[in-house]
Order: structure tokens, then sequence, then C-alpha cells
């Protein structure tokens, strides 16, 4: 069951599919920030400048359609696909679960003592929250949909 075609729904579409990409970005980020952190198990860890732009990057450009798509863009209504809309809702909440992972990968990883300044800590505090705010976003993005097919039929 496809959804109902419109401008509407090509906008929505195009959105939703710029917010995963997005997603897809941090995800993949922190996957390799997991697999540097088991390769180098207590040792410090400086991030790259490409992964720190391109999370920023990602963050700031999903963050932009979320809320051009929030108010803008109505959810085109959607024929009843249950089985999707269940996906689409696990995915939501896995995806955000992986997003949360960044947090120990930040914060709570067994390293010697790193000497940061509170400039450096500020400036990873604020990019980790935008990083999950960003994901969160998403994932209420994918929650809604995943209703949207679930829902019955009106009468």
């Amino acid at each position: 069951m496809s959804p109902v075609r419109g401008p509407s729904a090509r906008r929505y579409a195009i959105l939703l599919a710029v917010q995963t990409l997005c997603a897809a970005v941090v995800l993949f980020n922190i996957h390799a920030s997991f697999r540097l952190l088991i390769e180098n198990i207590g040792t410090p860890h400086l991030s790259t400048r490409l992964s720190i732009v391109q999370l920023l990057l990602a963050a700031a450009l999903g963050q932009a359609c979320y809320w051009y798509r929030l108010h803008r863009v109505a959810l085109p209504p959607i024929r009843r696909n249950l089985p999707i809309g269940h996906l689409l809702a696990f995915a939501s909440r896995i995806g955000f679960i992986f997003g949360s992972a960044l947090f120990s990968v930040y914060f709570l990883r067994h390293a010697p003592v790193v000497d940061l300044s509170t400039a450096d800590l500020v400036w990873r505090g604020t990019l980790l929250l935008a990083i999950l705010f960003a994901l969160y976003c998403y994932t209420l993005e994918l929650e809604r949909l995943g209703a949207a097919l679930q829902a019955p039929p009106s009468a």
C-alpha cells in the first residue's frame, strides 16, 4: 500500500529522505567512534575534523528539514499498513537507542584522564546535545509516520 501522491506527499518524502540520510551520517560516525574505541581501549581519542563537520552538517540539515516539514508540510494522507507502521515505530526507537550510545562514547568511556579545557568540554557537550536532539526529532518523525500507517481507517 503506497501513500497518496501529490505535491505535499512528494515534499514530505523528500524531507524525510534527507532526514534519513542525515541520521545515517550520524549513526555511521557513531559506529566509527565505537570501532575506534574498541580497537584502542584505554587511550584518548580525538575526533577528526571531517567527522565533526559531517556531524554538524547532518544535525543542522536534519533539523532544518524537520522544522520546515513540521511547520510547512502536512503529513500526507496514508493508507493503513500495520507491518510497515510497526517497523517504522521500531526503527525510531532503536535508532534513538543507538544514537544515545553516543553519550557513552564521549562521556563514559574508559580512558586515562584527559585534560580538557572548560571551553572544550562546553563545545563537546553542546555538540553532543545538538546531535542527540537532531536524532530525537528524526525519531519523532518516524513515530508520526508509523502511527499514521497504523491508524484505523476512518469511517
